[in-house]
């Protein structure tokens, strides 16, 4: 699958790959050994295997289909690595086999669940990762509620990308 970007007011596009295994994207990283601006994809793992974190693998959680075909390629292009579900279930199979720095989830994820399993699961199985929530749908009770289940930070969509970023390079910095 190529996605079209179309960014700033001259509306240029740009192209990138975004590759698929197993019903999951996997977003490519750059391969040091074949040059600057190389990308080579993750293959996945076998079932039951641990990947071991680079310091910027993030999972991206979320149920609707255009914020997961867009923010993962913007992610990718600042330096991280990011592994993508689109459902609770999903994701909580991703965490028991991989390790992450970093969890971006949406709050509400579909009527099966919603962000603060995906949080309570991360926290159990990797109590170092970021956590960070995402919600269209903001309510002081819901921030009240990831405060007390130890999310990291809680932004509102749309959100600002490059705050995000900053929130997450200052987090992980700081870490």
């Amino acid at each position: 699958v190529t996605l079209e970007i179309h960014t700033g007011i001259s509306g240029s596009a740009t192209h990138v790959p975004f590759p698929y295994i197993s019903g999951r994207s996997v977003m490519p990283k750059k391969n040091p050994e074949a040059g600057q601006g190389a990308a080579h994809t993750q293959q996945s793992q076998p079932e039951g295997a641990s990947r071991r974190s680079n310091g910027r693998r993030l999972l991206f959680v979320d149920d609707e289909s255009s914020i997961r075909l867009t923010l993962p390629v913007i992610l990718t292009q600042r330096g991280f690595e990011v592994c993508v579900a689109s459902t609770v279930e999903e994701a909580l199979v991703i965490i028991q086999s991989e390790e992450f720095d970093v969890l971006l989830s949406d709050l509400n994820i579909g009527a099966e669940g919603n962000g603060f399993e995906v949080v309570r699961e991360m926290r159990r199985l990797h109590p170092k990762c970021l956590n960070l929530l995402l919600t269209g749908f903001p309510a002081f009770e819901s921030a009240v509620e990831a405060i007390r289940r130890g999310v990291d930070d809680y932004f509102v969509k749309p959100a600002d990308i490059d705050v995000i970023l900053n929130t997450i390079d200052e987090r992980l910095r700081a870490g």
